[in-house]
């Protein structure tokens, strides 16, 4: 019996002998294990914003009573992050007991000569536990583009399409079209989606999709939004969607936010239409207390937050310029090299001209030089820096006591400043 640490290295190795296979291979780790995915799930694609949606759903829905499973990725700090039941991860006990049939179903495919990746074990992982715990529903989350992706093997009873952006270019295509078209894979015969507000050329490419499947579409539109209230913790929003929803407190920053729980509100539209009772005290209490960590997070006078591509770090140069304007600012930052496009140098040296870069434990990562050398090129004051203590400190020192740090850039530094910084995952 592996422990849950040892399943934990069992999925990780897999990323060096693993191979995609269209939907076969995670189709074929759930036949194994028995699962027979009887859960009833809202499916989420996008390019950003995916994760904080998923969040504040599964909050609504666990504030309306049910038993709630939230299937996301990557994680931060710690694996079992991507797979929560009612906001808490997954269990060292629950990691064994669905663990074990995993790694047991792996090692079969394998003898067969087929080899599964890391997030094709984690996706059946999350469907075991989600169907073993007997949950009401699961939130299941993207992996990357959507027709696909591992994750849409499921049959949900609602879909959700969040903004669109460049990213993962080399697999998804070029332009906004080609990879909304990608995402738009998640749409299944009538069953209803919702969409994020986009250009009208993206509109056109959700309309096609929806079309073709005769599945219900609502395309979500700024005008929506009756009045807005910012500020530096979150947001206080009244919408006209198919109901009217007032002066709704949304605990995540950023006005990005506020389109984001624009689509749970219509969600939750659509699941009251089949007949699942979401009391508006649930939907208010829910987005009120939604918590999803290095997005605009606040740890002292440190502001994380795992903008990664240029629709995310615009999204944090809005807030920055918002609220932080007359502040003496430090940017920390790492990022991965196939992520980082040339756009994002200009927006990281608007955000604060004195950088400190670091590398992220990844083999994708841009060396902490590299970076330094290439803001430094747009105009910025980058150092880098050889260990994440060391540039936190020299972040710190930069920003003096009335300064703010400014620690953006790919969730692997996110996630590993969090631990630096002693804060809990669970």
């Amino acid at each position: 019996m592996l422990t849950a640490h040892q399943v934990i290295d069992a999925i990780h190795g897999s990323y060096q002998t693993g191979s995609k296979n269209g939907h076969r291979n995670v189709l074929a780790l759930l036949a194994h294990m028995g699962v027979s995915m009887k859960t009833p799930y809202i499916h989420v694609a996008g390019t950003n914003g995916k994760g904080s949606t998923c969040a504040m759903l599964a909050s609504v829905l666990k504030a309306a009573g049910y038993k709630v499973g939230l299937y996301t990725s990557p994680f931060l700090q710690h694996y079992q992050e991507r797979i929560r039941l009612n906001g808490v991860p997954l269990t060292d006990d629950l990691m064994v007991r669905y663990g074990n049939p995993l790694v047991e179903a792996a090692k079969a495919l394998e003898a067969q000569g087929d080899f599964v990746t890391p997030f094709e074990m984690g996706t059946a992982l999350a469907l075991a536990a989600f169907d073993g715990e007997d949950c009401d529903f699961a939130i299941i989350e993207v992996g990357m583009g959507g027709r696909l992706d591992p994750t849409n093997i499921i049959k949900p009873i609602a879909c959700a399409i969040t903004a669109i952006g460049l990213d993962h270019m080399g697999f998804l295509g070029d332009t906004l079209e080609e990879i909304a078209g990608e995402k738009a894979g998640i749409i299944k015969a009538d069953t209803p989606v919702v969409c994020y507000p986009a250009q009208e050329s993206v509109r056109r490419v959700f309309a096609e999709a929806a079309a073709a499947q005769h599945a219900p579409l609502m395309q979500l539109d700024e005008s929506s939004i009756l009045c807005a209230q910012g500020d530096m913790h979150g947001s206080t929003v009244s919408y006209q969607l198919g109901e009217k929803w007032e002066n709704m407190r949304i605990n995540l920053p950023g006005q990005y936010q506020q389109r984001n729980a624009m689509t749970v509100l219509a969600l939750v539209e659509e699941l009251r239409k089949q007949d699942v009772a979401v009391p508006e005290e649930a939907v208010r209490k829910g987005l009120a207390e939604t918590v999803w960590p290095a997005r605009l997070e606040w740890s002292g006078n440190v502001l994380i937050d795992g903008a990664h591509n240029p629709q995310g770090v615009a999204a944090l140069v809005d807030y920055v310029d918002a609220y932080l304007a007359g502040k003496r600012r430090v940017l920390f930052s790492g990022v991965l090299a196939d992520k980082l496009q040339p756009e994002m140098l200009g927006q990281m040296v608007h955000i604060a001209c004195d950088i400190v870069t670091v590398t992220p434990d990844t083999p994708r990562a841009l060396s902490a030089a590299e970076y330094a050398a290439a803001l430094n090129d747009c105009g910025g004051k980058a150092v880098a820096a050889s260990t994440l203590a060391e540039g936190l400190k020299m972040a710190l020192d930069l920003a003096g006591e009335e300064g703010v740090i400014i620690a953006a850039g790919s969730l692997y530094f996110a996630g590993a400043l969090r631990t630096e910084l002693n804060l809990e995952w669970k």
